[in-house]
């Protein structure tokens, strides 16, 4: 992964995590998709175990494929773009992809 762009909520992440980000295994729980307002992604990491949000406002362009009842990917990569940013959901079983948006902020909920 490269360096994690500068998102709100982005130094909260990298401090969670002490450093770069890991989405190695991480489980997505929810994608919800809204043409006209907010839509979201939740995923379960597990190298440092947390339910991150990502939150997507004016999203430009997606391709995803292969969800099913388990959706585990092998990592994430966030990328900027001319004027948005590219979400990477890279295959391991189940969904894989990615969200182009011209808004994008990050939540990390620590887990016990």
């Amino acid at each position: 992964m490269t360096q994690f762009p500068n998102i709100p909520g982005a130094d909260k992440l990298v401090e969670w995590f002490q450093g770069q980000p890991s989405f190695h295994d991480a489980e997505v729980l929810e994608l919800h998709l809204d043409r006209a307002r907010t839509s979201w992604l939740l995923i379960m990491t597990v190298y440092k175990p947390a339910v991150v949000r990502f939150t997507l406002e004016d999203v430009v362009g997606l391709e995803l494929a292969e969800f099913s009842s388990q959706n585990v990917i092998a990592g994430l990569d966030l990328e900027t773009k001319d004027d948005h940013f590219r979400l990477i959901l890279y295959p391991c079983y189940g969904i894989a992809g990615f969200i182009e948006a011209k808004h994008i902020a990050v939540d990390v909920v620590p887990r016990a």
